[in-house]
């Protein structure tokens, strides 16, 4: 066996090479090494494929940020807005005697999309028909009115706060720099009613007695806010007697927050017209979220596994190179002041590449990211010696097909392109993949359908039977 591995390696890697070199001669007419039954075949075999557009529809997830606003893009109308629990102080109790003086409502984020100048109206309403359950599956197309009546009565704010992105009413420091604030000054009425809501014994106790918040804007059409956190502080002085001569008045602040330990809820509106459209575009297919609009790209299993079967016979088969490579159509490489309407929306950073059957299971029952299930890769560009840079996104599914092919299991294998975040973390010796989740900002991804006139979908596969 020794020898035999020492002599057949280096016979393959010569072969493919000259693949590589020859990639024209050798995808027209095929190779073969030897004429005995016990040799190494090596073929390659371009395969057309198929494309279309999915709507994804509502999903299952937990936000690391929220989008809030609306946005008209080229792509189409996207309104969203949250709900969310506050997390209470548990075991906190105010001194004897506290005043409340205030209540205030802080957003913090990062960066907006669309145009940083145009106003919007951002208004709270509490969640006074109900709160989260702990174990409750939360859908990005929730009916608002099952947790809020929207009565004047529960607006927590006096008057729709009128913002922009650039001319925020305050900052915040953080650890890398000072944070876009937007501060929201409650009422009256549900200042006090929070500040009376003082059960801390439990999360569960305080629930009860405020349910969350619900914020949303009521107009504007040309900016989303990325909000990275948000919490309420609760302002109040108490008075004592120091050393049992002098009156003190002692000012102080008590934080609830929205964080992983209570219920969020992001939710997206897409116009269904604005679906429509873009299932009647033949040539460019889209992947954008947090529309959940996905592109559908279907492998022909049964006509692969025939061609590779006569190929090898009964050697057994694998796939030693299958690259699927995304042109993208759509990068704005231009300044930001040069930017416009058609630019707001930009393709993800990461998109995975899934078989249709096990995307639900993927994010939901949190299942491992393997080859042979699903595989993803990030925008990549490449400049040429004109100086013209180009992106696209390239899978490697070499393993997943030798998998398919042997299962036998699909006539066609029918995979989604997902928008995606994708979180890591690093030590001095490797980088680990801590965590996928559907991407919640809005982005746009651009690519050819198989339809296109001139840019046919198709993949080259290079395999081999021993």
């Amino acid at each position: 066996m020794t020898r035999q591995i020492k002599i057949v390696f280096p016979l393959l890697a010569v072969l493919l090479i000259s693949f590589s070199s020859c990639k024209n001669d050798v995808i027209g007419a095929g190779s073969s090494v030897l004429e005995s039954e016990d040799s190494i075949i090596v073929r390659a075999d371009t395969f057309s494929l198929t494309s279309s557009l999915v709507r994804g529809g509502a999903v299952t997830a937990t936000p690391d940020s929220f989008l809030l606003g609306e946005m008209d893009s080229k792509y189409g109308h996207l309104h969203a807005d949250l709900l969310t629990q506050m997390a209470c102080p548990v075991g906190f109790k105010y001194p004897e005697g506290a005043v409340l003086d205030s209540v205030c409502l802080f957003l913090y984020y990062r960066y907006s999309q669309g145009d940083e100048n145009a106003p919007l109206a951002i208004n709270v309403y509490a969640m006074d028909r109900g709160t989260f359950a702990y174990n409750e599956p939360l859908r990005s197309d929730v009916d608002i009115l099952t947790y809020c009546s929207l009565d004047d009565s529960t607006r927590m704010i006096d008057h729709p706060a009128i913002v922009t992105a650039k001319r925020y009413t305050d900052s915040t420091y953080y650890s890398d720099g000072y944070i876009p604030t937007i501060t929201l000054r409650l009422n009256s009425k549900w200042a006090q009613k929070i500040f009376e809501a003082n059960d801390y014994s439990s999360q569960e106790a305080f629930n009860s007695l405020f349910g969350g918040i619900y914020l949303t804007t009521e107009f504007g059409g040309a900016t989303l806010l990325s909000i990275m956190d948000l919490n309420m502080g609760v302002y109040y002085h108490f008075t004592y007697e120091r050393a049992g001569v002098e009156t003190v008045v002692e000012d102080d602040m008590k934080g609830l927050y929205a964080n992983r330990e209570v219920r969020q809820l992001n939710r997206y509106i897409w116009q269904e017209s604005d679906l429509q459209a873009l299932e009647q575009n033949a040539d460019t297919n889209f992947i954008i979220s947090p529309a959940h609009i996905y592109t559908q790209i279907s492998f022909p299993m049964a006509s692969m596994k025939e061609a590779i079967t006569q190929s090898v016979g009964t050697r057994r088969a694998y796939v030693n190179r299958a690259r699927l490579i995304l042109p993208v159509l759509n990068y704005y490489s231009g300044t930001a002041s040069q930017r416009t309407r058609d630019d707001w929306a930009q393709p993800a950073e990461n998109l995975l590449l899934i078989r249709k059957g096990d995307l639900e299971a993927f994010f939901n029952d949190e299942i491992m990211l393997s080859d042979s299930i699903a595989m993803y890769a990030t925008l990549q560009s490449v400049t040429d010696t004109l100086d013209v840079t180009t992106y696209s996104y390239e899978f490697d599914i070499s393993t997943l097909l030798t998998k398919q092919l042997r299962e036998d299991r699909y006539e066609t294998l029918d995979m989604l392109l997902v928008p995606i975040t994708v979180a890591t973390s690093t030590t001095s010796s490797s980088t680990t993949i801590v965590d996928i989740n559907y991407n919640q900002s809005l982005t746009a991804t651009e690519i050819y359908s198989a339809q296109h006139p001139e840019h046919h979908l198709e993949l080259e596969v290079v395999y081999s039977g021993f």
